[in-house]
């Protein structure tokens, strides 16, 4: 299925800060452009939905950082109630993918490029890259 035009915002959370991708309207580049902090869910919500809307994006696609077997656990609570709590001040849908391998698979990536050892943050954008493209290639 063929998704309309739209702009997105992915998110890798995480305990002590937050990967930021966008895409271009077509899907068809996920660019990482950094991470915010989160001191705590609520400071961390404003950042993010202040960020949409500069970014201006339809949607908003989050990490789902499940068990190695697809189970969940406490970790994804976590991710829901940041989510619950970015619902409270932004309107836009927000939807989940499976993140599960994302950080690995960003480590390679930097590796690869040469970009070794990674600032911080960087590992946690290309995962929140890898994912939001995950979701646009109809993964979950």
């Amino acid at each position: 299925m063929k998704r309309p035009p739209q702009r997105l915002l992915g998110l890798d959370y995480g305990r002590v800060r937050i990967g930021i991708a966008t895409c271009d309207e077509l899907g068809i580049v996920c660019t990482p452009i950094g991470f915010v902090p989160r001191p705590d869910d609520a400071a961390a919500a404003r950042t993010v939905a202040a960020l949409a809307q500069r970014e201006s994006v339809s949607a908003i696609i989050i990490g789902l950082p499940l068990h190695a077997h697809g189970a969940e656990g406490a970790n994804v609570k976590w991710v829901r109630a940041f989510v619950r709590e970015l619902a409270k001040i932004c309107a836009l849908p927000v939807h989940e993918v499976d993140e599960r391998y994302t950080s690995g698979e960003a480590e390679e990536a930097l590796r690869n490029e040469g970009k070794w050892p990674a600032a911080p943050g960087q590992v946690d954008a290309r995962a929140a890259a890898i994912l939001l493209r995950r979701w646009l290639d109809g993964e979950t």
